[in-house]
């Protein structure tokens, strides 16, 4: 038999569905294939909990569990569907405690972020001064390690004041900046750290700089991308896309993607528009680097 588990690494639902699947294979080796296992970070689960969904429609609409088991390919539904299966079927049953699924939920969801050995980005977003909630992006460090270090820097915003005339300076720090430019199932735009207004940037490097490559493709909502002027004129400004655009790809580097905050990019969707400049101002309220063995350094 062939047994498939999805859903939320972090959460206990997936971890008891996980164990169960590998007492199962376990204790009935010649009856039971090695577990599939699919641990997602959040905004993966709710991508494929919509596909999901709307493959299986009727009552799968209202699911909300974080964990789906697939069983010889047929939908067999939570962790406690698996589990009663388990038990009416091959007497399986659970003695761990709860607490136990909490901690090896939080080692698996840090261990997954530490393996990747990447820059995680922490965003607290605000709509019209109130709290909408957190961003959680990863940068694709190690392909494009000069385009994530210009982001990250721009983040902690470690390099200050950078003069662009005897009046005005670039802050070279996101915080406080606006998104300024909103196309529904499109894209996203912020990072001007001038004014905000879209017309205006400053990289790390310099004014602009080269376009690193392209090997990041712009394939589904929550890719994070360098906006521009043309090649080579990168500069301080990004978008997120709220779809996968592909005519964006070799035009735009992106660099990396939305892990965490679903609602809080759906929400930003939301906002109206008036010729494509959000009527509220949709603001990065805070920043920061997250550790991913610190989960006290992500904004929530």
């Amino acid at each position: 038999m062939k047994v498939e588990i999805y859903g939320l690494i972090k959460k206990e639902p997936f971890q008891k569905a996980l164990y169960c699947a590998q007492d199962l294979y376990e204790a009935h080796p010649k009856i039971f294939q090695k577990p599939e296992i699919h641990g997602l970070l959040e905004f993966d689960w709710t991508a494929y909990l919509f596909v999901k969904k709307r493959e299986l429609g009727g009552r799968y609409w209202k699911y909300t569990s974080p964990v789906l088991v697939i069983l010889n390919n047929e939908v067999l539904g939570s962790d406690e569907d698996f589990r009663k299966w388990a038990e009416e079927n091959h007497s399986c049953y659970d003695y761990r405690p709860l607490a136990l699924y909490s901690t090896l939920g939080n080692e698996a969801y840090i261990n997954t972020l530490y393996e990747r050995n990447r820059i995680f980005v922490s965003m607290l977003i605000t709509i019209g001064g109130e709290r909408c909630g957190p961003l959680l992006f990863e940068l694709y460090s190690d392909i494009l390690p000069k385009t994530c270090e210009n982001f990250r820097a721009l983040c902690t915003g470690e390099k200050g004041l950078v003069p662009k005339n005897e009046v005005e300076s670039y802050k070279m720090h996101y915080k406080g900046t606006l998104f300024f430019r909103l196309v529904r199932n499109g894209w996203i735009q912020g990072g001007d750290v001038l004014h905000s207004r879209g017309n205006d940037g400053c990289s790390i490097y310099g004014r602009t700089f080269e376009d690193e490559n392209f090997a990041i493709k712009h394939d589904r909502r929550g890719i994070l991308s360098m906006a521009n002027a043309g090649r080579h004129t990168n500069d301080s400004q990004f978008f997120i896309t709220l779809a996968p655009t592909p005519w964006m790809d070799n035009l735009y580097v992106a660099f990396g993607r939305v892990i965490e905050g679903s609602l809080t990019l759906d929400l930003m969707e939301e906002v109206p528009t008036q010729n494509e400049r959000p009527t509220k101002d949709i603001c990065i309220s805070e920043i920061q680097i997250m550790d991913p063995k610190d989960l006290s350094t992500k904004l929530c």
